[in-house]
């Protein structure tokens, strides 16, 4: 069964932590959870084995809050931004498999979407990396493999996290450029130079339901999240975890 969650705009230790809350539901090789989120405020989000850098506590200062994912990666800036998870077992028939099997799987869906909105991608097939001092440490700065990209710019970026049986995937959009205080990343592109117009949210939501639904034929349940644990939010708050992953 494949259950879709929209949980709005959330402060980002809330959402980490209702990730990782999805991955203690899934009970079997076919439930997938697809959540939609937003950050409000604006935050960035580092990957789990990412040191914190001097401009995102230069940004803190300023009052950017920021939060250590469970999933991998370099850092993303959640400003007029779509974001998305997956949780998933390993074994599932549809977008399981190894790292590369999935991220390919799962590409194939968003490829459809943007389609939807009139907007022509390519998968990525290699690795082309930044090195440039602050943008060495933005996802957006570089393509990975299975990643997406418009006009030779990164349109989409995502990380995974893998235990024995479960997957978290998150994965980012950017509708517009995020904001004269973040890092300007030549290297991305956003739904509103790729398309010429503002893209609004709901738009970005409805086409990548399309595109999972016609890539992989289903339909998805609206799924009733009962209750988030407390516990999980002190560790997604907490100094230790963030500074350490730990």
């Amino acid at each position: 069964m494949w259950y879709l969650i929209d949980s709005g705009f959330k402060d980002p230790y809330y959402n980490m932590a209702f990730d990782e809350s999805l991955m203690g539901l899934v009970k079997d090789e076919m439930t997938v959870f697809l959540r939609f989120f937003n950050f409000e405020p604006a935050a960035i989000s580092i990957g789990y084995h990412q040191r914190v850098e001097k401009w995102i506590e230069d940004l803190e200062k300023k009052g950017i809050k920021w939060v250590r994912r469970r999933t991998g990666g370099r850092a993303v800036i959640h400003s007029n931004d779509f974001t998305y998870s997956l949780v998933f077992r390993r074994d599932n028939p549809d977008i399981g498999g190894s790292i590369i099997e999935s991220y390919n799987k799962i590409a194939k869906a968003f490829k459809k979407a943007f389609e939807v909105l009139n907007i022509p991608t390519e998968i990525q097939r290699g690795r082309n990396r930044s090195n440039n001092g602050i943008k060495s440490h933005l996802c957006f700065s570089s393509t990975s493999i299975a990643e997406l990209k418009w006009n030779g710019k990164k349109i989409i970026g995502s990380a995974q996290f893998r235990d024995r049986r479960i997957v978290l995937q998150e994965g980012t959009i950017m509708l517009d450029n995020p904001g004269s205080i973040f890092p300007d990343i030549p290297e991305m592109a956003t739904l509103k130079e790729a398309s010429g117009r503002e893209v609004k949210l709901i738009e970005v939501k409805d086409a990548v339901l399309q595109g999972f639904e016609e890539t992989y034929s289903i339909n998805f349940e609206k799924y009733k999240f009962e209750h988030l644990e407390e516990e999980l939010l002190r560790k997604y708050s907490s100094i230790e975890w963030n500074l350490s992953g730990k």
